[in-house]
């Protein structure tokens, strides 16, 4: 694990937090959205980050199935629950289930830049 570049990870994603932050604070769009930091924004800058860690679009297959699996799942679940499959249902639970999803495969992939390349 290099220390560095984990640790300058860290420090960019608390930058992109504090900047979301301000602008929110500046456009006062916590007043017009309940959520003022975008899963979807999250899951993607961590996704990024975690296949610049992994760097081998091999090993990043794994996680990516993972995702893809949780969706089905949830969709399942969904559909035996409410009788029915709403969009507007899935999309939030889905963003906030890939958040955390990426979050452990972030810091998987901070442990895993020794991979070997295939």
């Amino acid at each position: 694990m290099d220390y560095r570049i984990a640790f300058l990870q860290l420090i960019l994603l608390v930058v992109i937090w504090f900047v979301k932050n301000l602008i929110g604070k500046v456009f006062h769009f916590a007043r017009r959205h309940r959520h003022v930091h975008s899963p979807v924004a999250w899951t993607i800058i961590l996704w990024l980050l975690s296949i610049y860690n992994i760097a081998s679009l091999y090993w990043i297959a794994y996680p990516v199935a993972i995702w893809m699996i949780v969706a089905i799942i949830l969709i399942i679940v969904q559909t035996v629950h409410y009788g029915e499959f709403i969009y507007r249902r899935y999309w939030p639970v889905f963003w906030r289930l890939s958040v955390i999803l990426a979050v452990i495969i972030f810091v998987g992939s901070l442990f895993c830049q020794n991979l070997p390349l295939i």
